[in-house]
């Protein structure tokens, strides 16, 4: 069996006039191929319904009854299956105890701290197929960066198990090898590659299942009394709390007097063709959108800051919008004053 590893990845279309509809996968220059050996201690899978149909259409009509995949998977010392090198898309609805190396993609519903360490979080993600409670542990702090409800992630380096009376429980420790957490919201890849999304009209967000959407919109409306200077915490990239004894994030709970960095906290409206959007964002989502750092937005006059703002209306963006009307996160106390919809990305249309 042969494994790609790092592939450039293309639109695929027979000529100008139609939409992509496949990927070319290319040989570039941080492109790998292995030929994954036979593992020891093995166990043969067998493909579910639902696997076989996250491989594509072309497999859409095989038989699924007692197919073996010709894939052999490993086992630890405790029994456990070793799905490191499980080449399928696993799915929440596939997870049961004895499961290690398992990986998951899907969006954020909620997401919360445990221990008063900092050490322990609660993430939730859901899928197509239902949703689970990951138990974070990490070696410190919270070390992921900002992750929100609505976001999509991809999480690698699970464990699976039953507790005592028979309930699944997940866990991602943050020392494991093989432990990986990407949050494909953020990503500039998102918006660059135009064959990992299709666009959205904004009429289209509140009809659809899925969290995050890419639009191209035009801002519609921003003022002063939208935008607002804040400190950051530079870990989990969230607001910082100013308490009578110090600085505390708002997120991890943890003293931050050194790792905090001033941004934008930005609401905006956004409109296309079929509607307006009243939505929020931060960090260098807000800088993108502004098109100003917050040092030199604070060394303008207040008229001035005025009529900076008002000039960038009906500028040009395409943008990743992710629905956080689930949200149970640490902005818990500012939720009510945040719109649904969280703009994530914001590229400039030239």
């Amino acid at each position: 069996m042969l494994a790609l590893d790092s592939p450039y990845i293309s639109n695929f279309a027979h000529n100008n006039h139609e939409e992509p509809q496949e990927l070319c996968l290319e040989y570039g220059s941080a492109t790998q191929v292995y030929l994954v050996p036979i593992a020891q201690h093995e166990e043969q899978v067998f493909l579910t319904p639902t696997q076989v149909r996250s491989q594509g259409p072309r497999l859409s009509c095989a038989p699924v009854d007692n197919m073996a995949s010709q894939v052999t998977l490993p086992r630890d010392l405790h029994g456990a299956v070793d799905f490191s090198k499980y080449p399928f898309r696993a799915y929440v609805s596939d997870l049961h105890g004895k499961m290690v190396g398992v990986s998951l993609f899907g969006t954020v519903t909620s997401v919360c701290k445990v221990s008063t360490s900092g050490s322990t979080f609660y993430l939730e993600i859901e899928d197509a197929t239902g949703v689970v409670l990951t138990k974070l542990i990490f070696t410190g702090h919270w070390s992921l960066g900002r992750v929100g409800v609505g976001h999509m992630v991809y999480i690698s380096g699970l464990t699976c198990s039953l507790n005592k009376i028979n309930i699944l429980e997940v866990s991602w420790s943050e020392k494991e090898p093989g432990s990986l957490f990407v949050n494909l919201s953020l990503l500039p890849a998102l918006l660059n590659s135009t064959c990992l999304h299709n666009i959205s009209l904004l009429s289209d967000l509140p009809h659809s299942a899925n969290r995050t959407h890419i639009c191209r919109v035009r801002l519609d409306h921003i003022d002063c009394d939208s935008l607002k200077l804040s400190l950051f915490h530079n870990l989990c990239g969230y607001v910082v709390d100013e308490l009578p004894d110090g600085l505390q994030c708002s997120f991890c709970k943890v003293a931050c007097q050194n790792g905090c960095t001033p941004g934008f906290q930005l609401h905006l409206t956004i409109a296309d063709d079929s509607e307006k959007v009243f939505a929020w964002c931060v960090g260098q989502t807000a800088v993108e959108f502004l098109q100003i750092s917050p040092d030199e937005y604070m060394e303008l006059p207040e008229d001035e800051q005025a009529m900076y703002l008002f000039t960038l209306q009906n500028e040009s963006f395409t943008v990743a919008i992710a629905n956080t009307s689930k949200r149970v996160d640490g902005y818990a106390e500012n939720a009510e004053a945040l719109p649904v919809w969280e703009i994530t990305r914001a590229l400039r249309c030239e």
